[in-house]
């Protein structure tokens, strides 16, 4: 194969550094590349002995032979002439500027070309750099106005940085050139590389840092603390009169800790955008509870452009560390565990053009405070469902009088508190047209959107045969008395005795996650508690009915949009045929009753050719309704509302 990158290493001195440099490069690094190392003049007979011993041989712990080149100076030319040097010889698409003080481990340089691979706009690309200990020690700097560089010690989402270190720093070579190189009007060494860098944003090129990729970087430096800080001084001098234009535009570093939030601005400053989302957890896709939706809501906002800052302010810490890295390796931010609101608001001041609140209680409790130190920021509120609908659900089905009151008082409180949080946005977005047009009515100027929930209906699904047996699917969250444990407990003690008197041995599967007490005493007999799967299709594509007497509950249940998307009929009642478009075929398909669900259940098991015809028109519905062409359409339109598309 023919190499795509070659490393370039500056040497002065350091001998026994090099190599080792040298060796775990080769041990932690797949072959082909090529490495060129440059001496600088080193006093101890450094280039010598490196190249009298190391081109070309096959280093301890190398699964290749590395092709080395060496160039040896007469003269120190430090680091930025001496890396110009480097790639001048290089031969590949690619070059990867490394310090002899820098060890790669397993698997650190596929993340990088990868990205390189994924982004074209992108010219160089970084690892986090990490202490010996571990520690974070730079997921690349800041620059500020005063010409100083901070590190950036937050290394939890890739992200476009101001700088990285060229201790460890992959560039395409086209783009180098472009940018002219190290400029030589540096000494030795220092602010180099933070100028390179910014010759290649002047030339349209990105500099990213990307966690999946880290090194340890031991700072073995070849100059003495004295003579450092009089090279810092002279090229920051340097860096200072080269970019005074572009530095005019920035806070100075020095201020950062006063007022943290021009850190934040300068972190996220060439953002096309910034938006906060705020939700109950991180969005948990495989364990309902409108988190599917959720997810498709944010990947919206991160596939509205690659370089927007997308931040997801999760109230609740629940299985952050199981779903924040999905989410985290796409650019996004996670926050969660903050418990000084007011502190986080004011760390951030000014910085969101747009804030984006789901559910009411995230809204009153999290959205209205925070948007006040964000006054710049379009305001959005997702709805997901109309919440006052559930209590009014309990109202209805309760016969106990104080139950009733208690359900009265707590819809009203809701309806209020979701008349204002439609009130309060400047746009809402719902999952129906009956709900939007409810808050078209309490919030006359506020434009409502309707995007529902995208799904890939595939283009052939299984027919009936091979199928049987009705499945329940629905996530329980633990917790007792949730809609779905109501509906599936009505369903095994009020549909299933009677309709397996007319189909005697019919097999129950309850596919979810979280599933209850309750409902985990169930399992047993011909009652299958499956409990969480990572992909319902294959449970949905082999059972012949999917049954779900829904009492309670608002919105769009995902649940039916994934059966119809898997060719699978269903049977439900009022509450959860609201938003699926069955027309005519509702018919057939939505009973109020126990007994009205026993009768639509045994007609669907009984008759082929009416399943078959159901099947075909959800189907239909499913590509027309549901869409992800749809969907991104609805989002589009939200997106322009907000003024960022």
């Amino acid at each position: 194969m023919t190499p795509r990158l070659t490393f370039v290493l500056v040497s002065y001195g350091g001998r026994d550094l090099v190599v080792t440099c040298l060796k775990t490069l080769a041990a932690h690094t797949p072959a082909p590349y090529d490495v060129i190392v440059v001496d600088s003049a080193s006093p101890d007979g450094t280039g010598e002995w490196l190249a009298a011993n190391l081109a070309g041989e096959l280093l301890a712990g190398s699964t290749h032979r590395l092709r080395v080149t060496v160039h040896q100076m007469s003269e120190n030319l430090g680091f930025g002439a001496g890396c110009n040097l480097g790639v001048q010889h290089a031969r590949t698409e690619l070059v990867c500027f490394l310090n002899a003080d820098v060890e790669v481990r397993d698997g650190w340089l596929e993340p990088l070309l990868s990205f390189l691979d994924d982004r074209p706009e992108v010219g160089a690309v970084a690892p986090v750099m990490l202490n010996p200990d571990g520690s974070v020690q730079e997921s690349g700097s800041l620059i500020g106005g005063d010409g100083w560089c901070r590190a950036w010690e937050d290394a939890s989402f890739p992200r476009e940085v101001d700088y990285a270190s060229a201790a460890c720093l992959v560039v395409r070579r086209k783009a180098f050139y472009q940018a002219g190189g190290f400029s030589p009007e540096y000494e030795i060494a220092y602010f180099e590389d933070v100028d390179l860098q910014l010759a290649l944003r002047a030339r349209g090129w990105q500099t990213w840092v990307v966690p999946q990729s880290t090194v340890e970087h031991a700072r073995h430096g070849s100059s003495s603390s004295e003579r450092a800080t009089e090279l810092m001084r002279l090229n920051h001098g340097v860096f200072q009169r080269r970019w005074a234009d572009e530095l005019a535009k920035r806070p100075a570093v020095t201020s950062l800790d006063e007022w943290p939030h021009r850190a934040l601005w300068l972190r996220d400053r060439n953002a096309p955008y910034r938006v906060l989302l705020i939700d109950d957890r991180v969005p948990q896709a495989d364990r309902g509870r409108g988190d599917p939706r959720t997810a498709a809501v944010v990947d919206a906002w991160i596939e509205a452009h690659p370089n927007a800052r997308v931040t997801f302010f999760a109230v609740s810490p629940e299985r952050v560390e199981e779903y924040a890295p999905r989410w985290q390796a796409k650019g996004v931010e996670i926050v969660h565990g903050v418990t000084e609101l007011e502190a986080w608001s004011r760390s951030r001041a000014g910085l969101y053009d747009v804030i984006v609140a789901f559910r009411p209680h995230n809204y009153a409790n999290y959205g209205v405070p925070i948007a006040r130190s964000q006054p710049q920021a379009i305001r959005v509120y997702d709805s997901e469902a109309l919440f006052h609908r559930r209590p009014e659900q309990h109202f209805e089905h309760s016969v106990d009088s104080a139950e009733r009151r208690r359900h009265a008082i707590e819809a009203a409180r809701l309806r209020e508190e979701e008349q204002s949080a439609f009130r309060w946005a400047d746009v809402a977005v719902c999952v129906s047209e009956e709900e939007a047009e409810w808050a078209r009515r309490v919030a006359p100027e506020t434009p409502a959107h309707v995007a529902c929930y995208p799904i890939v209906t595939p283009d052939e699904v299984p027919g009936i045969e091979g199928r049987e047996g009705i499945v329940f699917f629905g996530g329980f969250d633990n917790t007792p008395r949730t809609p779905n444990e109501f509906a599936v407990l009505e369903l095994a003690d009020e549909v299933l005795p009677s309709l397996r008197e007319r189909h005697p041995g019919l097999t129950l599967r309850v596919v979810g996650a979280d599933p209850s007490p309750a409902v985990l005493a169930l399992h047993g007999g011909l009652n299958e508690v499956v409990g969480r799967v990572p992909d319902p299709r294959p449970w949905l594509s082999s059972a012949r009915l999917h049954v779900v007497p829904m009492r309670f509950g608002a919105g769009v249940k995902i649940k039916f949009v994934d059966s119809m998307s898997a060719g699978l009929p269903f049977i439900t009642t009022p509450v959860g045929a609201e938003g699926l478009h069955l027309g005519a075929y509702a018919r057939y398909l939505v009973g109020e009753s126990p007994a009205e669900m026993v009768e639509l259940c045994d007609r669907m098991l009984r008759d082929d050719a009416l399943w078959a015809d159901v099947q075909q028109e959800m189907l239909r519905i499913c590509r027309e309704r549901f869409s992800a062409e749809g969907f991104r359409r609805s989002m589009a339109k939200v997106l322009v509302d907000c003024g960022i598309a």
